[in-house]
């Protein structure tokens, strides 16, 4: 008999973990508590809380806001989740009458609302880092103006730029990682509150009051879908994703450049580790780091949508699982933009790596240009420069290697043809381009937009 019950209780214990949203939800408490003060005002608009009622417990929830903040409060794991040890504890320091709270309110609405709070404090918070992070790019920017270095495509040597320029081309990424995040704001400025478990409200609550009071600009309109939408989160995972793959960019080309192959870059040593068994090694660990995560940030956005795309309307369990994916991401992305601005901040480039490197061939399109400007058709040119980059090669010789005597000897032009890597680069004066006027002109908008 005692066996027995020791396995009804291990049964029970074991169900109870396994049912529990908790520790993950529990990160949810400041929007959890707000949304039940503001619940709490909202029933005494309709008498079923008296004030003295209200104002008792809206004194207690903040109460209980404080014991988390300071890791005082006992979490209850058999409680299941966030709510009910929220409201259990409110039981304990106001009475009976702490379950009036409940009224009107399912924990499906409950949860769709604390959701969109929690993913609207994450938007702010993560564009707040992000403009961080592009402020560190465009300082950057603006000091190496006189930085001149090859342009890739392929992974080849293309077309010399300014470094100030390829830096600025990673602010560009991030303008469009920051309206992606404000268009999911705008998703998930939805209250949801006031829908019931499913069918809506029976009782006859001011939700343009509530959505006043939690700072939502808009009331859903069905409350089937308002409980059972998790796309804001889909959304928002999918937002951060890109911009998590933008990250894993710069932090591939910065390995990239931070090798003995390239050293266009010198990483800061808080930045880097040493080989285990390896003394001279310098790894670039938190760029690999950097990269690294974004597979675990892209597995959270298809973890959710997999796991919303066969359930029917409107809530069902599955969606408890929406918090890990969710809270992870944020996590892991916040992070990466905290290190990342440190990675770009005390980082040193080397000028005359970078100059180096546009040794070779990399005038050949500025030649092709100005032999079409007297009147080559550009395809012809085209052919002519590829040619003669092919003979320079057999003969160990590359374009800076010749003199403008005899570039023009071997491309049996009968015009001088001058070329210079600073004159290519200022050339480039649409916008858009890498000429110096260009690049200060894109620094100078930045700066005004970020506040600078």
């Amino acid at each position: 008999m005692k066996k027995n019950n020791t396995d009804k209780v291990f049964s029970k214990k074991l169900i109870s973990n396994f049912s529990s949203s908790l520790s993950q939800d529990k990160r949810l408490y400041k929007e959890d508590i707000e949304l039940s003060i503001a619940y709490s005002k909202a029933l005494a608009k309709i008498n079923i809380l008296n004030p003295k009622e209200q104002r008792s417990i809206e004194k207690a929830l903040k109460n209980i806001f404080k014991e988390i903040k300071n890791k005082k409060f006992e979490w209850r794991p058999e409680l299941e989740d966030i709510h009910m040890n929220i409201e259990s504890r409110l039981h304990d320091l106001v009475g009976p009458y702490a379950g009036k709270i409940h009224t009107g309110k399912s924990r499906n609405d409950q949860i769709a609302t604390i959701e969109r709070m929690y993913v609207k404090n994450s938007i702010l918070d993560l564009f707040s880092k992000i403009e961080t992070l592009q402020k560190e790019i465009v300082l950057k920017a603006e000091s190496h103006l006189d930085f001149v270095m090859p342009s890739y495509t392929h992974l080849q040597r293309a077309q010399p730029i300014l470094l100030s320029h390829q830096l600025m081309a990673y602010y560009e990424m991030l303008q469009r990682d920051k309206a992606r995040l404000l268009n999911c704001y705008e998703i998930s400025d939805e209250l949801i509150l006031g829908s019931g478990a499913v069918a809506g409200s029976f009782y006859k609550l001011d939700r343009n009051f509530i959505a006043k009071e939690l700072n939502f600009k808009k009331i859903n309109s069905n409350s089937i879908d308002g409980v059972s939408d998790r796309d804001f989160i889909i959304e928002f995972l999918s937002s951060i994703a890109i911009s998590m793959m933008h990250l894993s960019r710069i932090s591939e080309e910065f390995i990239i450049w931070s090798s003995e192959e390239f050293e266009f870059i010198e990483l800061s040593d808080d930045v880097v580790t040493t080989s285990s068994m390896m003394p001279q090694k310098r790894n670039p660990d938190f760029l690999e780091l950097i990269r690294g995560k974004f597979g675990g940030i892209l597995g959270n956005f298809i973890s959710l949508l997999v796991t919303m795309k066969s359930l029917p309307f409107s809530y069902n369990r599955d969606m408890q699982e929406d918090k890990k994916p969710l809270l992870d991401s944020v996590d892991e992305f916040s992070n990466s933009l905290v290190n990342m601005t440190q990675i770009i901040k005390k980082s040193k480039f080397n000028k005359d790596k970078l100059k180096n490197a546009t040794d070779g061939n990399i005038l050949a399109t500025d030649i092709a240009d100005l032999l079409s400007l007297k009147g080559m058709p550009f395809r012809e040119a085209h052919i002519k420069v590829s040619n003669l980059t092919k003979k320079l090669k057999k003969q160990g010789k590359v374009i800076s290697d010749l003199n403008s005597k005899e570039l023009n000897e071997k491309l049996d032009v009968d015009f001088n043809l001058k070329i210079d890597l600073f004159k290519s680069i200022n050339s480039r004066k649409l916008k858009g381009g890498t000429s110096k006027v260009q690049v200060k002109k894109e620094i100078i908008t930045a700066k005004k937009t970020l506040k600078l």
